[in-house]
């Protein structure tokens, strides 16, 4: 085997496929739910994204939702997954092209390259495809959210794959005398490809790697029948991920025109368009638009549709520190407070154990609707993220317990 036989490999996939409140608190036996609890809400019809104060806007969900703590890890399975992709590239390796690419004439070579362009962008809309099914699934109640996340994770290594490919295929057609690939579209294709490979799916697909027993549940999984938000915490960092499939538009006719698009950035985002630098653009039209930005809390990464202006695809990468908060309120009981801090549109919450004597931190162990979602650090405070709707949250100490009920997060 060559140094091009990995490339080509790649190749055969493409033809093969604040205010503070103090709060009374609840008395015990209250909190409901389970590991497997789910929020059932309606959430906003708006189809741009929500309008915040102080910080970026956020794309939201339509409909009635479903949103539940989920845990993550090994448990995922993709090792099965990546292994079957894999066999099917093998397959069709031996097979169908391996031998027939280098004896071919350049109008054979031309029409093989132009198949498995065609196959490939058909590989591409499998994976749309199969994320919308999941999603609306899973907001049925007939898939589970472990098995959704699977959904995402696949196509996060089918489109790293394809992505190869589809750089094999450029490749090769510059070789053939007289034809090549549009550079545009292959551009086009690989930002499409992009949003199958976002940060919190690559966070996700290393967890789920690693040959240990690490499970962790602080990611919120909330879908309905026209999307899919994926909400987790690593560290100080809140990353969420939207998708809004009633948002796109495959037939319409193109709404911008001489730097239209361009301007409509700052009104789907005005605060990040303000205070944040870029933006860097990408015009795929007639289709959509890619948009990456940075700010002051963060980085936004979305996708806006060129029919219908709609963003269709939305990643936040925020510093939850820096966010404001919307809500502060303390729940007293057993020697001991817990202070909530919210922050907007279902942004992370922040969790303050404290003795209220003397003010010092106090450890504890936090709990959302029955899951564990980790213990408060030294200064006595745990980020969360938290599910569309209501929830319970417990916290544990060594002097007793303490319960709050969080509504209207949205």
């Amino acid at each position: 085997m060559n140094n091009a036989t990995p490339a080509f490999l790649a190749l055969l996939l493409v033809l093969s496929l604040p205010a503070m409140t103090i709060v009374a608190a609840q008395p015990e036996g209250e909190i409901n739910g389970g590991s497997e609890a789910v929020q059932l809400q309606v959430s906003s019809s708006q189809s741009t994204p929500i309008a915040v104060d102080n910080t970026t806007n956020r794309l939201g969900l339509s409909g009635e939702v479903r949103s539940e703590y989920t845990e993550y890890g090994p448990n995922l399975g993709m090792a099965l997954a990546s292994a079957d992709d894999q066999l099917r590239v093998d397959h069709d390796q031996y097979t169908i092209v391996d031998s027939e690419f280098d004896d071919a004439t350049a109008e054979e070579r031309e029409a093989m390259i132009q198949a498995g362009y065609e196959r490939l962008t058909q590989r591409m809309d499998e994976l749309e495809q199969r994320e919308r099914e999941a999603a609306k699934a899973y907001a049925a109640g007939e898939r589970s959210s472990t098995e959704f996340l699977q959904t995402l994770l696949r196509n996060h290594n089918q489109a790293a794959m394809l992505s190869e490919s589809l750089e094999e295929l450029d490749d090769r057609a510059d070789r053939v005398p007289g034809y090549s690939l549009s550079a545009s579209q292959t551009r086009a294709d690989q930002k499409t490809l992009n949003y199958h490979r976002t940060s919190l799916r690559s966070t996700l697909a290393q967890l789920s790697e690693r040959p240990t027993g690490d499970v962790r549940h602080d990611i919120v999984v909330s879908t309905s029948q026209t999307g899919y938000s994926v909400a987790i915490m690593t560290g100080d960092q809140y990353i969420v991920e939207t998708s809004r499939f009633d948002n796109r538009d495959e037939t319409g006719s193109e709404r911008f025109k001489n730097g239209g698009a361009y301007d409509h950035i700052a009104e789907l985002y005005p605060w990040a368009s303000e205070f944040g630098s870029g933006p860097h653009f990408q015009d795929n039209s007639p289709g959509y638009y890619w948009v990456e930005m940075g700010h002051d809390h963060g980085r936004l990464d979305f996708y806006f549709d060129g029919r219908t202006g709609d963003v269709y695809r939305e990643v936040q990468e925020l510093s939850a520190s820096s966010l404001p908060r919307t809500d502060v309120k303390t729940w007293s009981r057993d020697g001991i407070n817990m202070t909530i801090t919210e922050t907007p549109a279902n942004g992370p919450v922040k969790i303050t154990m404290t003795d209220p004597e003397t003010g010092d931190p106090a450890q504890a162990t936090i709990t959302a609707d029955g899951v564990e979602l980790g213990e408060t650090g030294e200064d006595g405070s745990l980020w969360i993220v938290q599910p569309i709707g209501r929830y319970d949250i417990t916290a544990e100490t060594e002097s007793g317990s303490v319960n709050a009920t969080i509504t209207d997060n949205f």
